[in-house]
């Protein structure tokens, strides 16, 4: 036959509340509230450190290197678009210049 523990008495002091005079959360659990509240914030200190390490660790390797290829990408796009623009600025461009050196060449042998 198996012994019951009785339930707890508050009312009746506990070791820890005779060694330790006057501190009596020593001597019971917290309540079941407190508990939760104490293992959210200790869960949420180390969610933070665990995010500060891996910000600045293994995260920032991989955002430098997303950082890099965003650049490159867009100096690719860049180059292409000034590329595309400035042949399309000198193609009207060199029109307008050989028409003035042939009407130029044509006043020199002209003799004009």
């Amino acid at each position: 036959m198996t012994e019951k523990p009785e339930p707890f008495d508050a009312s009746i002091p506990v070791l820890t509340d005779v060694v330790v005079p006057g501190k009596p959360e020593y001597a019971r659990a917290p309540s079941f509230n407190a508990a939760i509240e104490y293992d959210a914030e200790q869960i949420a200190e180390r969610l933070r450190g665990r995010f500060t390490k891996f910000l600045t660790g293994d995260a920032r390797a991989l955002i430098e290197e997303r950082c890099g290829e965003a650049l490159r990408e867009h100096s690719t796009q860049l180059v292409s678009t000034i590329t595309r623009e400035v042949a399309i600025a000198l193609e009207s461009r060199m029109s307008e210049w050989v028409r003035d050196a042939v009407e130029e060449e044509l006043r020199r042998q002209n003799g004009e």
